[in-house]
Formats: C-alpha cells, sequence, structure tokens
C-alpha cells in the first residue's frame, strides 16, 4: 500500500462567504457542488479530471487568505509513521464526518491535511 499523497482537494478560506461564492461563479464560471454547502462553507467544482475546493467563511482559527490543501494517500497511518520518524510535526489522526485526517503545518504556514483514501 503507498503511502504516497497526491492532492486532493483545497480550501480557501474568505472574509465574506457569500461574496466570494459569487465572485467565483458569477465571474470566474466555477459551478457549485450545492449539496455539500453549508451556511459557512461552500464547495466548488473544478474542470473535469481537475481537483475540487471550496470557500470556507474566516474566523479567528482560520484567517482569511489561509489555504489548506488536502492530500490523499492509500496508508494515511503509515504515511504519518513516516513523517514523524523524520521530525515532521504531525497531528493525531481525527474522524470528521468526510474521512479520517491528520495534518501538518509547514513553515511558510499553510495547513497541509493528509486524508485517508
Amino acid at each position: 500500500m503507498s503511502t504516497q499523497p497526491t492532492l486532493d482537494f483545497v480550501l480557501i478560506n474568505v472574509a465574506d462567504i457569500e461574496a466570494s461564492y459569487q465572485y467565483f461563479t458569477d465571474k470566474l464560471g466555477f459551478t457549485s457542488n450545492p449539496e455539500e454547502n453549508a451556511p459557512t462553507f461552500r464547495q466548488l467544482k473544478g474542470a473535469p479530471g481537475g481537483i475540487d475546493f471550496a470557500l470556507r467563511q474566516a474566523d479567528e482559527t482560520y484567517p482569511a487568505g489561509q489555504v489548506e490543501l488536502y492530500f490523499k494517500t492509500q496508508d494515511l497511518a503509515g504515511l504519518r509513521t513516516e513523517l514523524l520518524d523524520k521530525d515532521v510535526e504531525a497531528s493525531p489522526i481525527m474522524h470528521p464526518p468526510f474521512g479520517d485526517i491528520f495534518t501538518v503545518q509547514p513553515l511558510d504556514g499553510v495547513i497541509l491535511t493528509m486524508l485517508g483514501a
């Protein structure tokens, strides 16, 4: 089983969820994925075969302009072990509704989320 992660999803924290959503759909032409939307979250579709992404209302925890990259791996626990062995700080594996994840934060502050396939 491979631990090599591939980019799967991008999350952009925005100051005004409605204005940003309108900009991405009306001006930039991205398509909404309404079944995934929530009051503070809007999912958008990338081009066919491309990566989907979302907008999230910024708050004290997730400031506007912060970007989170989600990488999918077939062996989440194995990847976490490999990273810990390389002295990478990794959160414990968490279990939100969309799947098992853990996060790492490189020096530039972009949050990298590793997602089990």
